[in-house]
């Protein structure tokens, strides 16, 4: 009986037909008959016969047994055993499943074709708001799915004209697209090459502005590599202010319309743009309109806090990035603060600051804002800045300026210490990359500025 259960449990673990037919077939063997008999009788003669084996696990082997044995044993008509038996002596392949399956697909392949191949003609661009490697790709903010299935059978013969759930199938599942925004801080220098292209005969000329516009994507690339690079010596802080925060946010009319005190985040992330964002490595300085304005002071000391309580163990090279905005990171008062605690850091051997091409600036604060302006946007009312903290906190670690870190007046301090910044050996303005040092003399920090990324084109004085 255990043989029979095994056999039997054998042939039911095979949940199609298919896979149950060949084990029919295997466990059965066909041949011709040799003899006919003369019988009266109004049924053809039998061409085939059949004989039945069930498998012993004991025995390890075959066992022949009867036809009705057989049937009974795996519940099924001797009908089917026929059927599969006639089709494997008649043409020795095993009988193939004809019920159900997709009847209809092979019948508009000519429509699948020309749906795909309109499909494929379309103009596709990369994400610009991703700046990962994605094999999404995005058509015009302007197009739809409803928009492209009515153009495609505007232009097509009637026997090609599909439905639009059929077209919508062929879109969603074939194709990995979708339908970009409208840019709203796409980088001037970028959409001025491409414009001037699209109007440009020349061909000296437009191939001038490939040139250039290559020159300037290759910048950028190499603005990224320093925000990408680790090192077990290298420190790297980089920095950014989000955006105005509204108090109060209220659905009121009359608020939205009146004149309203901003909170201000200055968040500071420590690590490559590799590194896990999360409040051990991310610190936000808030601090509210009333107290102090978003200037290069408040930045300077939330900076100077940052540095000043960060373990520096092993630490030779410490590199500040940010964008370039003059009024708060690119300016002689961030410069004087840098030189003023790298003086007092004897085992930092040097300190960099750099700043990426203009319309190129994304940097890991931005990842951080995004997740924190996701949540605001879910709160209706946020009447306090201790609301906002709560929904900072979940991200960063929030220091709040005034309190938790002193603000100090550098900016007052650079004007009475150094020289104003056209006297330097270098023009501030148009550089990228910004390079400090202790000299020899004690007390003295020498700085060197430079316009490109990749080699030096300036020395330390």
């Amino acid at each position: 009986m255990q043989d029979v259960k095994s056999f039997f449990e054998s042939f039911y673990k095979f949940k199609d037909k298919r896979n149950q037919n060949a084990f029919i077939l295997k466990h059965c063997t066909v041949k011709s008959v040799k003899r006919h008999r003369p019988k009266n009788s109004k049924y053809t003669p039998k061409s085939s016969q059949t004989t039945y084996f069930v498998y012993s696990a004991t025995l390890k082997k075959r066992l022949l047994v009867c036809q009705t044995f057989f049937l009974n044993v795996l519940q099924i008509k001797k009908y089917r055993v026929q059927t599969i038996m006639k089709e494997y002596f008649e043409t020795g392949t095993l009988l193939n499943e004809k019920r159900g399956g997709d009847r209809v697909s092979h019948k508009n392949m000519e429509k699948k074709r020309a749906v795909m191949s309109f499909i494929e003609k379309l103009h596709c661009e990369e994400p610009h708001y991703c700046r990962g490697n994605t094999k999404r790709l995005y058509l015009s903010a302007e197009l739809s799915i409803n928009k492209l299935y009515r153009l495609y059978n505007s232009q097509v013969e009637s026997e090609l004209k599909v439905k639009p759930s059929y077209f919508r199938n062929i879109f969603n599942r074939n194709y990995n697209l979708g339908f970009g925004s409208p840019r709203t801080d796409v980088c001037s220098v970028c959409l001025q090459f491409t414009e001037k292209m699209k109007t440009e005969t020349r061909v000296n000329i437009r191939n001038d502005l490939i040139v250039m516009q290559r020159i300037h994507k290759l910048k950028a690339k190499a603005f990224f590599g320093f925000v990408k690079e680790e090192k077990p010596d290298l420190l790297t802080l980089s920095f950014d202010c989000e955006k105005n925060l509204p108090l109060p946010k209220t659905p009121d009319q009359s608020a939205y319309y009146s004149r309203q005190i901003n909170l201000f985040n200055f968040t500071i992330v420590q690590g490559s743009s590799k590194s896990k964002l999360d409040s051990s490595n991310v610190f936000a300085y808030c601090w509210s309109e009333n107290l102090f304005p978003k200037a290069s002071n408040q930045i300077s000391s939330a900076i100077y806090h940052r540095l000043q309580n960060t373990n520096l163990t092993g630490i030779k090279t410490v590199r500040l990035i940010a964008d370039g905005c003059a009024g708060q990171n690119k300016n002689s008062t961030v410069l004087g603060m840098c030189a003023k605690w790298l003086s007092e850091t004897p085992q930092v051997k040097s300190l960099e600051l750099i700043f990426p091409i203009v319309g190129h600036s994304f940097i890991p604060p931005d990842r951080v804002f995004a997740r924190i302006e996701k949540e605001i946007r879910k709160r209706e009312i946020m009447a306090n800045p201790e609301e906002y903290h709560e929904i900072i906190k979940n991200f960063a670690t929030v220091i709040k300026l005034g309190d938790d870190c002193k603000v100090y007046h550098w900016k007052d301090a650079v004007g009475t210490n150094l020289k104003p910044v056209g006297r330097w050996h270098f023009q501030f303005k148009s550089c990228k990359r910004y390079e400090l040092k202790r000299s020899k003399k004690e007390g003295n920090v020498l700085v060197k500025g430079m316009v490109h990324y990749k080699h030096d084109d300036c020395a330390f004085k």
